[in-house]
């Protein structure tokens, strides 16, 4: 990472590049059923990273055009090259770098599009503020973000919690908010949009759903797991708590009456 880039929890090695899109695709129904974007055409995605959201939406509303706005080179060029090997040109999808407190672009948009973003960075609503300007008049914009406190498993794995616990505590010293979910509402009228609805979405998983519980469990897994370089980096936690961590994860997805529980948040407002 160049010194000028912000800290960023999970990296950016290309399996942490290509877990972006599993993940996009195991937690793709519980958000995007509740996303309608059949009467946009531009629409402006907000930290779109290696495109993994892109991809979905291109798949889900094929008439979009989209305009991806990425801080990271590394993270557009690797969207790029997910784009062309599922046949998508810059007349459909075309990325730009630049920081989304500070935009500058040229065209205003039907909607704006953020997921999994806002959790990053420090200061959001200057990010809902500084693309204001670029969506027309009463423009639709759907944000999806963590509320992390929210995780819960039974029975309940110390060696998971604590994990859960130092990996977020982290997130908050190198300036993000991994419960920014809860104050969406707040940041969407301070940042002067109309019409804010909120609601809560994902998983509560049992012996009802076992395969979906299994695939969830792994998901989860490899999302702690994803932070494991800078945490080790920062020595906050050591190979062992890492191990720990993983194969409590596996007894608990192995284990018929374990639960999984998460909630995010997701809200849809107008400019």
């Amino acid at each position: 990472m160049n010194s000028s880039s912000p800290k960023y929890i999970h990296g950016y090695l290309e399996q942490e590049q290509e877990r972006l899109r599993e993940q996009a695709l195991v937690i793709e129904r519980p958000i995007y059923d509740y996303i309608d974007f059949a009467e946009v055409n531009e629409l402006l995605e907000i930290g779109s990273g290696v495109g993994a959201q892109t991809e979905i939406l291109l798949r889900r509303f094929p008439h979009l055009h989209i305009t991806g706005v990425e801080y990271e080179s590394r993270q557009i060029k690797k969207a790029m090259e997910n784009m062309s090997k599922l046949g998508f040109d810059e007349r459909k999808v075309r990325f730009v770098q630049q920081d989304a407190k500070n935009l500058h672009l040229d065209k205003q948009y039907d909607a704006a599009f953020i997921c999994w973003v806002l959790e990053h960075v420090s200061e959001p609503v200057k990010v809902l503020s500084s693309m204001k300007p670029y969506l027309k008049h009463n423009a639709k914009v759907s944000l999806t973000e963590v509320f992390n406190t929210s995780f819960y498993t039974y029975p309940v794995k110390k060696e998971v919690m604590d994990y859960w616990r130092i990996y977020n505590e982290y997130q908050v010293q190198i300036g993000g908010d991994p419960q920014v979910g809860v104050r969406l509402g707040d940041l969407l009228e301070e940042a002067g949009y109309r019409n804010i609805d909120l609601r809560s979405g994902g998983f509560h998983l049992d012996s009802r759903h076992p395969e979906e519980k299994r695939t969830v469990f792994n998901y989860w897994k490899n999302l702690m797991s994803s932070g494991a370089p800078s945490l080790l980096e920062e020595g906050l936690i050591t190979e062992k708590q890492l191990i720990e961590m993983q194969h409590a994860m596996d007894e608990l997805r192995d284990l018929p009456h374990a639960v999984f529980y998460y909630r995010f948040i997701q809200a849809t407002a107008y400019a």
